[in-house]
């Protein structure tokens, strides 16, 4: 009757005997033609309600197992995405310090330059100030 995800059990637990060996057995007679037919009916909309009800909460548990799958699989993305930026910001960082590295060095050897072409030139100043060479 009803198929689902672990929900493949038959609900009806009534005995499949037709409707016509019921009425070929009731008694003869208005009266109890009519309380039989209203206990058939009262049977009757009480499996088909307790049917539907089966129905309702198998496709309601279809339907939040589904919701979980898409949430989990949502997350799973998101967890892709955020692995895949924090790989290219530590590729960017890399290069971003390798590049820092390589100006520091090449600014720190060229204030050593500086400097040793700055006391170079001071001194020979201080030398020409003190010892000018024609006297």
């Amino acid at each position: 009757m009803t198929h689902g995800v672990d929900m493949d059990k038959n609900t009806d637990s009534k005995d499949k005997t037709s409707r016509t060996a019921l009425v070929d057995d009731a008694p003869r007679g208005f009266v109890p033609a009519v309380a039989t037919l209203a206990v058939d009916t009262g049977e009757l909309a009480a499996a088909t309600a307790l049917g539907v009800t089966a129905d309702v909460r198998t496709e309601l548990a279809k339907s939040a197992l589904t919701l979980l799958d898409s949430g989990e699989a949502l997350v799973k993305s998101g967890f892709a995405v955020a692995r895949k930026l924090v790989t290219r910001l530590d590729g960017a960082v890399a290069e971003l310090q390798g590049t820092v590295e390589k100006i520091v060095g090449t600014s720190a050897s060229a204030a050593r330059t500086t400097t040793r072409d700055a006391a170079t030139v001071f001194s020979g100043a201080v030398n020409a100030v003190v010892a000018p060479r024609g006297n």
